[in-house]
């Protein structure tokens, strides 16, 4: 039997001190930094017009909606899945559109300037790339960027940086569009990060493995809550976040109604 070494039992307020020190000064995404249970009752739910399937989704505005759709049972002039970007307002009226069919693949954001997305490359590599919001052309960059994990999911704007999760390395990247570099990875608190979306003052993220929603804050995304599993819970779902402007909202794995969630 191994000798049990027992130390004295120190006072409830020194153990408080302690808790609160070990929470104020962890910068990672530890599962024992989340200390709160979220709450939150389903409001309405918002209808996405168009076509196939979202798999990308952000706001461009006050009434801008940038989707983009991957129409089910298609194939482009090249063969490939065929893949369209639109800009439309709520009432599905569309302002622009073009075919990014063999191009992008999954994820959007609008940073304010350029949209950003994701596409694979030939040798299995996955790149970043912006996108002009008048034209919709992606603009030429010398050198391609390539995301540094493996399969990413969704992308987020929090006002200076874009946030890259990848599903397959339980990661999330922070890229800097100014300088068009990844500059920082966090790891994510669940093992297959997906939908990601910022409301103003904290990041969210679902995870498809967990089948939880978290909540992330400060620069490098400490993980500060979780939704209560009684109110949310989806494994195995692939569920897409984006904020409207004025609400956090989610879409059901392969649906277009997003539904409000309001936070007690």
């Amino acid at each position: 039997m191994i000798p049990v070494r027992r130390f004295p039992r120190p006072s409830r307020l020194w153990a408080v001190a302690l808790l609160i020190l070990g929470l104020a000064g962890s910068g990672s995404l530890a599962p024992a930094t989340a200390v709160t249970d979220l709450v939150f009752t389903r409001g309405d739910s918002l209808a996405i017009a168009g076509e196939g399937l979202l798999v990308g989704l952000s706001m461009a505005g006050a009434d801008t909606f940038a989707l983009l759709n991957e129409i089910p049972d298609s194939l482009s002039v090249t063969g490939e899945r065929t893949i369209t970007l639109v800009l439309q307002n709520g009432e599905g009226e569309i302002f622009n559109q073009a075919d990014f069919s063999g191009v992008l693949d999954r994820a959007l954001a609008w940073d304010g300037e350029f949209f950003w997305s994701c596409g694979d490359a030939k040798d299995g590599s996955s790149i970043i790339y912006k996108i002009a919001t008048d034209t919709l052309g992606v603009l030429v960059i010398d050198d391609a960027i390539t995301a540094p994990g493996h399969r990413p999911s969704s992308l987020a704007y929090d006002g200076r940086y874009l946030w890259l999760t990848d599903r397959d390395s339980a990661r999330i990247d922070r890229f800097d569009p100014e300088v068009e570099e990844f500059t920082r990875t966090v790891t994510a608190p669940g093992f297959s990060p997906f939908g990601l979306a910022y409301d103003g003052s904290a990041m969210w993220l679902s995870d498809s493995g967990t089948g939880r929603l978290y909540r992330l804050n400060g620069s490098r995304l400490r993980w500060t809550g979780s939704v209560a599993p009684d109110v949310f819970l989806a494994r195995g779902q692939d569920i897409r976040l984006f904020h409207d402007g004025e609400n956090l909202r989610y879409l059901p794995s392969g649906g277009r109604l997003a539904v409000r969630m309001d936070f007690e």
